[in-house]
């Protein structure tokens, strides 16, 4: 769950940086983090567990930043994104291993000249482990300008494709992410969807993911957790499988499953591919032929 307005701890470059060390290590690492910060155990945060879990909305402008700060630290080298993005607690070998493994998990899998779009890009990180795999042509949003700027760094090439946008709001409306439509044969979102979204906003993502998604290709969305599931760490709203399930399909994925997660505790994640296309070309969505007629004059 994420804190109440504890703005003047909260508003420290150290709290920051030390809730990023904590935000989703390993149940061990984890502990041993939060007791040391002196957090509630348990929970990632310091002081008492508000009450319910509070939206995106509440919890945005704390959010904003500590990414906006961890984007700023430029002695951070390339092969070690993954700092910047709260995953400081892995190694660079853990968390290329981790994203490797999720990544094998996509069917289809990812091709060289693939497209993948990532909601919640930050740094960069996993699309710089995803193009040491593949030659792949990257594109994504974070709600971070400073972090869309680094991306766009590590990326020359692609800096056009990189845009500041909100995942939880849809693509088409303003401060969403105004990608293309179908356009990825590959869609992610490496813990941005799962951790720090309640299940209203998981369920306009989860549309913006399926939007995006070409019919047929995949998707891997990770770092939901399960109510009795540890470590919670930052994420805001535990959702079992089955709703995560309902939701996903209600946005028009198909072929969802679930998979556990390296170095993640119960954490897991999920696949499923884009949109059907019938027969006539429609995907996703009411098909036009089970639309009513529009009326005649």
């Amino acid at each position: 769950m994420l804190p109440g307005l504890w703005a003047a701890e909260l508003a420290s470059v150290a709290c920051l940086r030390r809730l990023c060390s904590v935000m989703a290590g390993g149940t061990a690492r984890l502990a041993a983090a939060e007791g040391e910060a002196g957090h509630e155990p348990g929970t990632g945060w310091p002081g008492p567990q508000p009450p319910a879990p509070l939206s995106f909305e509440h919890t945005r402008p704390f959010l904003h930043a500590w990414f906006e700060r961890e984007a700023e630290q430029r002695e951070v080298a390339r092969d070690e994104l993954h700092r910047l993005s709260g995953w400081s607690y892995l190694s660079t070998a853990e968390f290329r291993s981790l994203v490797a493994d999720a990544v094998h998990r996509l069917n289809p899998p990812i091709r060289d000249g693939a497209f993948v779009y990532e909601l919640g890009i930050g740094a960069g990180a996993v699309l710089k482990t995803i193009s040491s795999l593949h030659r792949i042509r990257p594109a994504g949003c974070d709600f971070s300008p400073k972090a869309i700027q680094r991306a766009s760094e590590i990326f020359p090439a692609h800096a056009a494709a990189f845009r500041v946008g909100d995942i939880a709001l849809p693509l088409s409306s303003k401060g969403g992410c105004a990608a293309r439509a179908g356009a990825y044969s590959h869609v992610l979102s490496f813990g941005s969807l799962a951790m720090y979204l309640t299940h209203s906003e998981m369920a306009v993502a989860l549309r913006n993911v399926a939007k995006l998604a070409s019919a047929g290709g995949s998707v891997a969305v990770t770092h939901f957790i399960e109510a009795d599931g540890e470590p919670k760490g930052t994420i805001v709203a535990p959702i079992s499988r089955q709703r995560l399930r309902q939701l996903a399909s209600a946005a028009g994925l198909t072929n969802i499953s679930f998979h556990p997660m390296k170095y993640q505790g119960d954490r897991f994640m999920m696949t499923a591919r884009g949109p059907r296309v019938d027969k006539s070309g429609w995907a996703g969505g009411p098909s036009p032929h089970t639309l009513p007629p529009r009326p005649t004059r």
